[in-house]
């Protein structure tokens, strides 16, 4: 009879840990990075009805999450015609932090989402052939000549790993507690320097320079210069523009940046009446995106 009761236990005991583990795997494979409104990790959640909406690199909606409830909503950044699915961008946050950003090339998305979830993407935008003008995707991971990436020879390869590992070199070193000012100075010019040498080798639209650009956008805004903040964030602006979609929330909150950064230097009587337009212009951009992507009631509106 003991016997028979330590079998039983031990049934019950692997199917509990055959059931959790089960349980982890999808928990892992359909849980969504949890976002703030400013579109920052903060955790990973599990959300069943969320999970039944397919991806899209071209999607419809935008998902944000109540602040105080963490709700999941979905909000349409454009209007879905009767009969077409409705489709968003997955991200979620585990200990690789995979998150496929539309604004990635797509041979970089497709990886992420075939190491993530098994699957290569369909949607339209990645059935478009690159060489089409049309397409977002086109050139984004390109060489000043139009070269994709995976084509690259052995020289292009070379000449941009090594700007960026100089680049690097600068940018991670820990400054002691007396050298800070001095590592900002140097980081900004190292990053100067990047920009410069991938203006010759890589195309307008790659995505590498939009993420020197963005690198440049927060250290100016850390030293405090806000002209010079300015000058790279319009530059972002210009991407965003080209590769989201018309209301997407990466944009909205990006302008809404921009359109305080203006704010500050019409404060201080630089070009001060083309820096107001320029504020009200972004702000009320902002307002308006924003209003669809986060709701009427959101604090951002």
């Amino acid at each position: 009879m003991s016997l028979m009761k330590d079998n039983v236990l031990l049934c019950l005991d692997s199917f509990a840990m055959e059931k959790t583990v089960r349980m982890l795997s999808r928990f892992r494979n359909n849980n969504f990075a949890i976002c703030d409104e400013l579109l920052l990790p903060l955790g990973a959640g599990c959300f069943p009805l969320g999970a039944m909406i397919n991806h899209s690199c071209d999607p419809n909606c935008a998902v944000t999450f109540v602040p105080k409830t963490l709700n999941m909503e979905f909000r349409a950044m454009r209007s879905i015609l009767s009969g077409e699915e409705v489709t968003q961008s997955y991200g979620s946050l585990d200990e690789l932090l995979i998150v496929v950003d539309v604004a990635l090339p797509r041979r970089e998305r497709h990886q992420r989402l075939q190491h993530k979830y098994h699957f290569t993407c369909a949607c339209f935008r990645c059935l478009q052939p690159l060489e089409e003008r049309e397409s977002l995707d086109a050139n984004l991971d390109a060489d000043v000549n139009g070269v994709v990436q995976e084509k690259w020879t052995e020289d292009r390869r070379y000449e941009v790993e090594l700007a960026l590992a100089e680049a690097n070199a600068v940018t991670s070193a820990v400054p002691s507690e007396t050298e800070v000012a001095v590592h900002q100075e140097l980081c900004i010019a190292a990053l100067q320097r990047l920009a410069q040498v991938q203006s010759t080798l890589l195309h307008d639209h790659s995505i590498a320079r939009l993420q020197t650009l963005s690198a440049l956008f927060s250290a100016e805004m850390d030293r405090g210069s806000v002209k010079e903040a300015i000058g790279y964030g319009e530059g972002m602006l210009e991407f965003y523009r080209r590769v989201y979609n018309l209301n997407h929330p990466m944009t909205g909150l990006h302008l809404f940046t921009l359109g305080d950064l203006y704010r500050q230097l019409a404060q201080v009587g630089i070009t001060l009446e083309q820096s107001r337009m320029k504020s009200w212009e972004y702000f009320a951009e902002a307002r308006r995106i924003l209003r669809i992507t986060h709701g009427k009631q959101h604090r951002l509106h």
